[in-house]
């Protein structure tokens, strides 16, 4: 079974995937995947290049990806451009872990699978909800309150978002009690697992 893990900008889900894989279980992210197709040699480092031009690359021929982000956070026209080159490749790739994982569950973090219509290649989604003002606080953290308002602005609602959901993780108390979810959740797909 492959499950998929999303929820807006700051809601926790980079942290529930930890509390996953200490438990043992793989979990990728779609996020990583992303990086990867970007890197030099990558599948759409040439595409990138060719549509942003050199000014995204950093000295030693990389693409800095802030600077990527930050041209096409601001402009929905560069930003459908770039999703165009990169998102059939990171599909291709949630694919493969599909395709190549032996155990019986797997887990994709991806946050924008509702966003582009992804629910689909997963057998269950995962929902991680805080309220707004949580995730803006822990968003602004890492990069800037501006800009997390922005990334922010560009995601559904969770009203859209619950609709192609099948767990619900509320992220929105501390620690503790998110483990406590993560431990009924893997319950839960375990059983579904055997049945």
């Amino acid at each position: 079974m492959l499950v998929g893990i999303t929820g807006n900008i700051g809601s926790g889900k980079s942290t529930l995937s930890k509390f996953i894989s200490l438990r043992g279980y793989p979990v990728y992210s779609a996020d990583d995947f992303g990086k990867e197709v970007l890197k030099k040699g990558g599948k759409a480092y040439p595409l990138v290049v060719k549509a942003f031009g050199s000014e995204i690359l950093k000295n030693n021929g990389e693409i800095d990806t802030r600077k990527l982000g930050s041209i096409v956070f601001s402009d929905q026209k560069k930003l459908k451009l770039l999703t165009s080159i990169t998102h059939p490749l990171i599909k291709e790739r949630i694919l493969r872990v599909k395709e190549e994982f032996s155990g019986k569950l797997a887990f994709v973090e991806a946050a924008v699978m509702v966003e582009y219509g992804w629910t689909y290649l997963f057998d269950k989604v995962v929902l991680v909800f805080a309220y707004k003002g949580q995730r803006l606080l822990r968003a602004a953290r890492r990069f800037g309150l501006k800009e997390a308002l922005r990334r922010d602005s560009l995601q559904l609602p969770y009203s859209e978002k619950l609709k192609y959901s099948n767990f619900f993780i509320c992220n929105t108390r501390d620690l503790l009690h998110l483990k406590e979810q993560v431990d009924y959740l893997l319950a839960e797909l375990e059983e579904s697992c055997l049945g």
